[in-house]
């Protein structure tokens, strides 16, 4: 049996300074920070209308200082409390007349049942004055064909009697 020598090798970079980690770009202030965003016409339908929503005139205001314990996220009601101020001011934008409608229909279905039912009412109260209507002319009627049949058989009898007479 024959043993091999092997001969192991030395690194040859040993002796090189290790290689630093490539440093994080830092934006330039002149770099536009759309220059990072995707053209909007690329951008497919359910992203464009994000795209849109998002301001990006924002991005190159300074950035704001915050007190301690102060947070720069917006909770969910603060949202809301914008959202409906911006609907408030565009409405406020709007012809009286649109605005009232718009109004009507943001309060919603309660109203509208109210509105319903009452206008239900109102043709509730009609139906019976007619049908009230309707019940008097009928006596009223009955009532003269009552006379009407009286009189014919009046007449039938003096028919008779002048029949009797000649």
């Amino acid at each position: 049996m024959t043993i091999k020598s092997t001969k192991i090798q030395e690194d040859p970079l040993k002796d090189q300074a290790p290689i630093a980690p490539p440093q994080s770009p830092v934006l330039s202030p002149q770099l536009d920070s759309q220059d990072f965003f995707l053209p909007k016409e690329i951008l497919p339908p359910w992203k464009r209308a994000r795209f849109l929503s998002h301001s990006f005139a924002d991005l190159a205001a300074p950035p704001q200082i915050f007190k301690i314990g102060e947070s720069s996220h917006k909770t969910p009601l603060e949202r809301h409390e914008e959202q409906i101020e911006t609907i408030l001011n565009h409405l406020d934008e709007l012809p009286l007349e649109c605005n009232e409608k718009m109004k009507d229909k943001i309060r919603g279905l309660g109203n509208g049942r109210v509105i319903i039912q009452r206008d239900f009412d109102k043709l509730e109260t009609e139906l019976e004055e007619a049908r009230t209507q309707i019940f008097r002319l009928q006596k009223k009627q009955m009532g003269h064909d009552d006379e009407v049949v009286l009189a014919r058989v009046r007449i039938s009898t003096l028919e008779i009697i002048i029949e009797d007479i000649q």
